[in-house]
């Protein structure tokens, strides 16, 4: 039976296809390093691949807002030690004029002038920014959160970022927690509302360093309502109820930054651990790549061979050329 130039083209031209395709394959996973490159290779590994990818992604997210947040706290915690060292150097001033019986001009001068200064630097860290954000302003990012008298103008209610599943922590605070804003502080029949409570108290002992009466030092009581109900207090308590909140806050912040550290700790662990179980799945496997790409090779070139043997078929000279 003779055979036609038709179907021995037809033949030749099949297996041509077939031996590119097998040679591409080879020369595909030699390149990529990967075995798995089509769903239809291994359609549970592939979803596997899709599903690993989907959580990787979703981490690299979480990372991001880790930066973010990192930078966030690292810069809150270091504006609030800033205004509770130089308040704990403060108080020992505090403590010094109560025991003090009395003050030359110039004295009373330089103490009446730190005391404010000290007061404006505290209102100076509660209107620090992250880029063009105020941080302690809640969700008010964009506005001074205290006016210089130390009165809060932000929100109480905070902006939070997650971080990971079910876990997200502040990119903003409400700096009247963080600052210990008083609802109300009144001296006398003075009543001053929302200012931060050492602000208040050091510019009242200021005020009365300069009426030159240092006995009000020890006898002067304020009024502080911090959201526990109104407390009268002499001024020393009231200084120490209004550090102590910014001390309580503080360490607020360092807790959130150890649990940031600590989530990103787990998220590197978990896309680690996700890398090698994608590489199990689809990473190939190089000798046996070489392997496929020799064989691959040789088959094609005995494929050529049989091409030369029947070229004098006419077609197949048409096809060849």
């Amino acid at each position: 039976m003779r055979v036609s130039s038709d179907v021995v083209f037809d033949i030749l031209l099949k297996y041509d296809r077939l031996r590119t395709s097998q040679l591409e394959r080879a020369t595909k996973e030699i390149s990529s390093g990967k075995s798995l490159l089509a769903p239809s290779d291994n359609p549970v590994d592939f979803a596997r691949k899709i599903r690993f990818n989907r959580f990787e992604k979703k981490l690299e997210r979480f990372n991001r807002n880790i930066d973010l947040s990192k930078n966030v706290l690292e810069t809150a915690e270091t504006s609030l030690n800033s205004a509770i060292n130089v308040l704990e150097e403060a108080r020992v001033k505090i403590v010094q004029v109560l025991n003090t019986g009395t003050l030359n001009e110039e004295e009373a001068k330089v103490l009446s002038n730190y005391f404010r200064k000290v007061a404006n630097y505290v209102i100076s860290m509660g209107n620090t920014k992250v880029g063009d954000s105020f941080l302690f302003g809640g969700v008010k990012s964009q506005t001074q959160p205290f006016d210089s008298n130390g009165v809060y103008q932000g929100e109480t209610v905070e902006t939070t970022v997650p971080i990971a599943d079910g876990v997200e922590v502040n990119s903003t605070f409400n700096g009247k927690n963080y600052f210990g804003v008083a609802n109300s502080f009144t001296v006398g029949t003075t009543t001053k509302t929302n200012v931060i409570t050492v602000v208040a108290v050091l510019n009242e002992i200021a005020n009365i360093i300069d009426s030159g009466d240092l006995t009000k030092l020890n006898t002067e009581t304020v009024t502080v309502d911090m959201g526990s109900g109104p407390q009268t207090l002499k001024l020393l308590e009231a200084f120490d109820k209004g550090l102590s909140q910014m001390m309580a806050y503080r360490s607020i912040v360092g807790t959130q930054e150890k649990v940031v550290d600590d989530i990103r700790t787990q998220n590197e662990s978990i896309a680690l651990h996700l890398r090698e179980l994608q590489s199990q799945i689809e990473d190939a496997d190089y000798a046996e790549a070489i392997a496929n790409f020799e064989k691959a090779k040789t088959a094609y070139e005995a494929l050529l061979a049989t091409v030369n043997q029947v070229q004098n078929i006419s077609l197949l000279n048409y096809f060849v050329k």
